[in-house]
């Protein structure tokens, strides 16, 4: 009876020994939080950055704000696959129904609802592509971060504070909630905590952008292997679909056609005119908008 009262006193004081260990192991200190935070990262970017191709399917909500004043959700699901060092595909589904391609040379976007396609020339690699998109388009590309050569310095730029914050729970699985802000830029990631290091979770709120307030991004499969062939990265545009422009910058687009506009159709392109003004379509920040433009030739 000694005996057996010994050992459950031994076990006990084992587990408590375990759990205060445990304890221990998390960081203290601002120092150690930050240390453990590039850690992990850097950990999970070299992860990424070891497969030569790539596939993730996520689930987006976004928080965008509209010309108006008003807020609207903006939901999908994207398949996004990349091969290294210069291709990309993806499609998403939902509230935008869109294709991409990317061959080294151009992207191809193709916007179904309004069956209309645009293409950019764009520079040679996938980290390239990334800040041309940012920068000539405004557009935000989170996930692009995750999947440059070097995700670590993509999401730890000398501008950023922050590191780990608490070990959590999502979809029964054990993370760790990683949180960081920059001057334009406030961001949580939630790492996977066994297994292969992956994202399972990011938050992204903007300070800077007057149009996309928040997004969050849910990782819901990871393929670091994926067979992919050459043609799926080449693109493919129904022919009845219209080319328009992706203009740069975010001069687009409050100059909606007003309703009683008429249309005609010239050299291929579609023009909206009403009280002396054209207008086109263009491709910005993603979506299908408006643009007032020069009479057509002959006009």
């Amino acid at each position: 009876m000694m005996r057996r009262r010994c050992l459950w006193i031994g076990l006990i004081v084992a587990i408590g020994s375990v759990a205060s260990s445990c304890a221990r192991s998390e960081p203290q200190t601002d120092a150690a939080r930050r240390a453990r935070g590039r850690e992990l990262i850097e950990r999970m970017g070299t992860h990424l950055a070891s497969a030569k191709s790539v596939a993730v399917t996520t689930r987006e909500i976004g928080e965008r704000t509209e010309a108006d004043g008003s807020v609207s959700l903006v939901t999908l699901t994207r398949d996004t696959v990349i091969q290294r060092p210069d291709r990309l595909y993806f499609k998403t589904t939902g509230d935008r129904n869109n294709e991409g391609w990317y061959d080294g040379t151009a992207l191809t976007l193709v916007i179904h609802a309004d069956r209309v396609f645009g293409q950019a020339r764009m520079p040679e690699t996938l980290d390239g592509l990334f800040e041309a998109v940012h920068d000539r388009y405004g557009i935000h590309t989170p996930l692009g971060d995750f999947l440059r050569s070097s995700p670590a310095k993509a999401l730890l730029p000398d501008t950023t504070s922050g590191g780990w914050l608490a070990r959590e729970m999502i979809d029964g699985l054990a993370v760790d909630h990683l949180s960081y802000k920059d001057p334009q830029v406030s961001w949580d990631l939630w790492l996977l905590s066994r297994g292969q290091p992956l994202p399972k979770r990011l938050v992204v709120e903007y300070v800077d952008d007057p149009r996309q307030r928040k997004l969050e991004v849910l990782f819901n499969s990871w393929n670091l292997a994926p067979e992919t062939q050459d043609d799926r990265f080449l693109p493919s545009v129904p022919a009845d679909y219209e080319a328009i422009p992706i203009v740069q910058g975010a001069s687009a687009m409050k100059n909606r056609p007003p309703e009683d506009a008429r249309t005609m159709v010239v050299g291929g392109t579609i023009y909206w005119y009403s009280s002396g003004t054209y207008y086109t379509r263009a491709i910005s920040g993603g979506a299908v908008a408006y643009q007032v433009v020069p009479p057509p030739a002959g006009r």
